[in-house]
């Protein structure tokens, strides 16, 4: 009897020893959520950990749109000015994201802004410039004061009828971080995730274990164009650009930006901005609110960001294009296509 067992121990052995030792091998798999196209790829063992990835992603896409009927930050929306809503873990740490981008952009980034991109319908082919009086009603109700949040009871409260949550500023960057805590966690030492050019590196390329090259966007230039390549591992490296989503109406462009504080659709001198730190949370929004922000103001808000977060700031100037780089930077930089501007 013991020699049966022990020759089947031998056998189970024999069977689980050849994929303990398996080298990783590359997973690679493209999808749609967030309302962007989506491509992961990770080195594992087997495709388990890219199927976690994607259904964490699912999850945490059905939590926070503000335009699924049935997520959480819809269901707060929904119930503003009625009662506290009893929300998901993530909701409570991506609205608390939310506020502290809020309190280190002076405002800038408002996640309430809801009513006014909704007013403007910026993910919509049709619709017209609100009208004054409706963007001063909208921007009431964006006022951070009518947001409570109680994190002991994960409930989180819109005093106002008519307020509206929009994390969209952030939803990406906060999907992000959780997919690569996760992929982490399962023993992913290799992955790239890109959510909509929102892209994490995770450890370095297994290959050679060199950084990974992510290229910064050329906004004169035709799209995959890189202005500079950054070389980086762990780490999130965010870009918003005036390119990437706007609507015209009776011939005018109007950015998906908005200022706070009017309500308007915002133009300045910003084509883009770029943000890399290991937060993703921190890194979306940043960009969002350097392009809500123009150049001299990003300036000031990048005093008070941590000082492991690096920007890139690109405008045109009278002598063409120029690019401003935070020192921080200096040494991730490299096949860069214009001179650079060191702040």
């Amino acid at each position: 009897m013991k020699r049966k067992i022990f020759i089947a121990l031998i056998f189970i052995c024999c069977g689980i020893l050849p994929f303990m030792i398996r080298e990783p091998e590359k997973f690679s798999r493209d999808g749609f959520s967030m309302n962007t196209l989506i491509r992961m790829s990770v080195y594992a063992r087997s495709e388990k950990a890219l199927d976690e990835a994607y259904s964490l992603l699912d999850k945490l896409d059905k939590e926070l749109s503000m335009y699924n009927p049935s997520s959480d930050i819809s269901k707060i929306n929904s119930n503003a000015g009625i009662h506290t809503v009893n929300v998901s873990d993530e909701a409570v740490d991506a609205v608390k994201d939310a506020i502290r981008l809020y309190d280190l952009t002076d405002g800038v980034f408002n996640p309430l802004i809801g009513p006014v991109t909704h007013l403007w319908k910026i993910n919509q082919a049709d619709g017209a410039v609100p009208s004054r009086e409706s963007l001063d009603a909208a921007i009431k109700l964006s006022e951070i004061s009518n947001l409570e949040i109680d994190e002991n009871k994960n409930e989180i409260f819109l005093k106002t009828q008519g307020c509206m949550l929009d994390l969209g500023g952030i939803a990406k960057g906060f999907a992000s971080d959780r997919i690569a805590e996760q992929l982490k966690n399962s023993g992913v030492k290799s992955a790239l995730i890109d959510l909509g050019g929102n892209i994490y590196t995770v450890g370095r390329k297994p290959e050679d274990n060199s950084n990974w090259n992510i290229g910064v966007r050329d906004p004169s230039a035709p799209y995959n164009s890189p202005a500079l390549v950054l070389s980086v591992h762990d780490t999130s490296v965010i870009t918003s650009g005036g390119y990437e989503r706007f609507k015209i109406i009776e011939g005018k462009k109007y950015s998906h930006f908005f200022d706070a504080k009017t309500g308007e659709s915002i133009t300045n001198d910003l084509l883009s901005a770029t943000v890399v730190t290991p937060d993703g949370s921190l890194a979306d929004g940043l960009a969002t609110a350097f392009m809500a922000s123009g150049y001299e103001k990003s300036l000031e808000i990048i005093k008070k960001i941590p000082a492991d977060t690096g920007v890139i700031l690109i405008r045109y100037v009278e002598n063409g294009l120029e690019i401003s780089v935070t020192e921080n930077l200096r040494q991730a930089v490299s096949r860069e296509k214009y001179k650079l501007n060191f702040i």
